[in-house]
């Protein structure tokens, strides 16, 4: 599992995203379970807050904010999956 990060070229050429499943897929899958179990925590735990806040209109505002802000919803997902592959490999060790 360790052998993911000993080839500095191929981790130089992959992006995040690429490295996030290639962890996901290959750690502990006990591990993986716990931190995908926290993920669909937090997100249904936000969807009801937004639900709260605007309805039935909940998928229209996340499309329009997404569509508004789509480069900085970009930094926040390589942020989100450099923090979630940092979590999953070391509680792997």
């Amino acid at each position: 599992m360790m052998n993911l990060f000993n080839d500095v070229d191929d981790f130089l050429h992959s992006n995040p995203k690429e490295k996030f499943f290639d962890i996901l897929f290959n750690a502990n899958g006990t591990v993986v379970v716990d931190e995908l179990e926290k993920i669909i925590e937090k997100f249904v735990a936000m969807e009801k807050l937004l639900e709260e806040q605007y309805g039935d209109e909940v998928e229209k505002k996340v499309e329009e904010y997404i569509f508004s802000n789509g480069r900085e919803i970009d930094l926040r997902k390589v942020s989100f999956y450099m923090s979630k592959m940092a979590d999953i490999l070391s509680k792997s060790e």
